[in-house]
């Protein structure tokens, strides 16, 4: 859920790669009955992310938007915060919905 502002939150691990894919996040946005915004969240920095047969396809000057830096935190219960926009584009919707695996 968001807020007034549009302003959301949610706790997890930072990623770590799998067989064949770069760290990310697997992300789904909901507008009411719409059907769901899917994305992925990828790790700003991670070399892995040049290889990453998904991340690839994006087109070069989109890959910025789902890019998230992880940084340090002086918090008791994290280690690393990181900020994600989602940027509700079409075209990078078409890319991830038949592949959220």
């Amino acid at each position: 859920m968001t807020d007034a502002d549009g302003r959301y939150r949610f706790r997890t691990i930072r990623p770590v790669p799998y067989p064949g894919r770069t760290p990310h996040i697997h992300a789904a946005v909901f507008q009411g009955s719409d059907r769901p915004f899917v994305t992925q969240i990828y790790v700003a920095g991670e070399p892995l992310n040049d290889r990453d047969g998904l991340f690839m396809r994006v087109p070069e000057a989109l890959r910025p938007l789902l890019l998230a830096d992880f940084v340090p935190v002086d918090d008791p219960v994290a280690e690393l915060a990181a900020e994600f926009d989602f940027v509700l584009s079409p075209v990078l919707a078409g890319l991830f919905a038949a592949h959220t695996a």
